[in-house]
């Protein structure tokens, strides 16, 4: 080795994390940061029992998922999308003889929507999260959803 080059190690220590590291467009932390905010504001201010959650990737084509939903509670459904979403919505859908009849959505032009469900039966539920604008370009990011119901 050359007495005026710096040892192997240091270098990797100094170039590894350049490749390692999530940029502003593909971390998750902003979303899980304000995860832990809606948990801590649920739980702590409003009692509610957090049920489900899940951070992901949205594209144009939104996701859905199904869960069921009980009798007897009334669940809220929060989303949220990191700044590349200015419009996000949700609607919930129930399964009716096969077929999945809307029975709640969110119309508000904003990026934090919040339905409440209050299922006359217990059954299977869709809920889905769709992007109506992404800002400038931009045909993906990241969202948190939860969903929670009162304490008993």
């Amino acid at each position: 080795m050359h007495k005026n080059m710096p040892p192997i190690g240091l270098v990797l220590m100094l170039i590894i994390p350049a490749f390692v590291c999530a940029d502003e467009y593909t971390t998750m932390k902003d979303v899980i940061i304000e995860m832990a905010g809606y948990v801590a504001y649920l739980e702590d201010s409003l009692d509610q029992e957090i049920v489900h959650m899940q951070a992901d990737i949205i594209t144009e084509d939104g996701t859905t998922f199904t869960r069921t939903l009980h009798e007897g509670w009334t669940y809220g459904v929060t989303a949220y999308g990191d700044w590349r979403i200015r419009d996000l919505d949700i609607n919930v859908y129930k399964d009716v003889d096969g077929e999945w009849i809307k029975i709640v959505g969110d119309e508000a032009s904003d990026n934090h929507p919040t339905v409440t469900v209050k299922p006359t039966n217990t059954g299977t539920y869709l809920i889905e999260l769709k992007v109506y604008e992404f800002d400038g370009d931009y045909s993906a990011a990241h969202y948190g959803m939860l969903i929670y119901h009162e304490l008993r």
